[in-house]
């Protein structure tokens, strides 16, 4: 943290980005470090590769984080947030250049230490964890706007503080921040309870997709192209749904494969566990990363051809079992 904290207070301008398919971490750590930068007199902009997803799009100052890669823009450095490897960063990575320095920030056991200066955190529950860890250190005060970013960063990547990343420090950091006057309640709604007619005719159809290995270990789910455009839905809506999957009892790994829907080539994979499963190292095996128990990767090719080759490892890594889905 001191080289990152030295690098912040070198430079003036600042590019600001994280992984492609925004979801709460990645957003609200990035609204927060703008926030931190412009409280320290720097200038920062973020720009990352897609939109927000439209449930979080009444946060504060959401309307500025852009996806115009404009290659006039002039930044003395870069903050990545949240991304194990610059692949991650998508359309962003046009804008890089070899001159301006990588702060790469993380909280993933497979970050690949890209950057110039790496600070990468493993045992941290979320990159708005460590973030508040630079408020702390730099003496900034946190204001009930950068409260809310952090604290959605922190409970959407601990899976509402259910997953192992969870920690005492991270529920005493959510405690501190619910202080500024956020209401948790209605915090969650906004997160998790908002969901139109569409959203769930999505849902429908994923769950339709359910198979399940005849060995009950592994289950899969799949979002097409198709599903999107007919229910007129946006990707970002399907966060959340892998854990269906993950839920069935006896499940040890659980994947969702994702057609993009700008992309014909590109399928985007989840993956989640239970137990002492490592999906850290299979999301690896296909340049992907994350966490022990929570994952992804991207692929090129067909949806038929990226699944066979995926399922196919998920069986390897179940000690090499003879099984099929159903």
């Amino acid at each position: 943290m001191e080289h990152a904290v030295e690098a912040i207070k070198k430079y003036k301008r600042f590019l600001v980005t994280a992984h492609v398919n925004l979801e709460g971490d990645s957003l609200g750590s990035q609204l927060a470090m703008k926030e931190l930068l412009e409280a320290l007199g720097k200038k920062a902009v973020i720009v990352d590769s897609d939109p927000v997803p439209g449930h979080y799009k009444f946060l504060p100052r959401a309307d500025e984080v852009s996806n115009n890669i404009d290659k006039k823009l002039i930044f003395d450095a870069v903050i990545v947030l949240d991304c194990p490897t610059l692949r991650r960063i998508g359309r962003v990575r046009e804008l890089l250049k070899k001159n301006k320095p990588i702060i790469n920030i993380d909280h993933h056991i497979s970050n690949e230490r890209f950057g110039g200066v790496n600070w990468v955190h493993p045992n941290a529950s979320s990159a708005g964890e460590m973030v508040y860890r630079l408020f702390k250190n730099m003496n900034v005060p946190i204001t009930k706007e950068v409260a809310l970013y952090l604290y959605i960063a922190i409970l959407t990547d601990t899976g509402s503080f259910n997953y192992d990343n969870t920690s005492s420090i991270t529920h005493e950091i959510a405690g501190e921040l619910l202080g500024y006057g956020l209401d948790p309640a209605l915090v969650s709604e906004r997160v998790y309870e908002q969901r139109s007619v569409a959203d769930l005719k999505l849902l429908g159809l994923v769950l339709s997709t359910l198979k399940l290995s005849d060995d009950g270990g592994a289950a899969y789910l799949v979002i097409t192209r198709k599903m999107l455009k007919d229910t007129g839905v946006d990707v970002s809506r399907s966060e959340g749904f892998i854990n269906y999957a993950r839920s069935i009892e006896g499940v040890k790994i659980a994947a969702l494969f994702k057609e993009d829907p700008k992309d014909r080539k590109r399928i985007s994979i989840s993956f989640r566990s239970k137990g002492d499963v490592d999906v850290n190292s299979l999301a690896s095996c296909f340049g992907g990363g994350g966490h022990i128990k929570a994952s992804g990767c991207t692929m090129e090719g067909s949806l038929s051809g990226v699944k066979n080759k995926v399922l196919s490892k998920i069986k390897e890594v179940l000690h090499g079992r003879n099984i099929s889905f159903k």
